[in-house]
């Protein structure tokens, strides 16, 4: 049996409140399956994908930078 512990992603509520152009919404919690717990190796994973999507953002951020340095640059 594994070990469970608290969902990381809807905080154990089961659920996520979310906003998109000014309307909320209440959308179920797809990391727990509306749960509010995880196996350990569920959280393992959770925590990964997160680093890997921080990475990513990181990338394209620093990339949007500079193209817009580059296409503001002045000779």
């Amino acid at each position: 049996m594994y070990n469970k512990v608290v969902c990381p992603a809807c905080k154990g509520n089961g659920y996520i409140r979310s906003s998109w152009e000014g309307d909320d919404f209440v959308d179920q919690c797809k990391t727990c399956h509306s749960q509010g717990e995880v196996t350990n190796l569920r959280l393992k994973a959770y925590r990964k994908y997160n680093e890997l999507k921080d990475d990513k953002e990181w990338a394209l951020a620093a990339a949007m930078s500079e193209d817009y340095e580059e296409t503001h640059r002045e000779d």
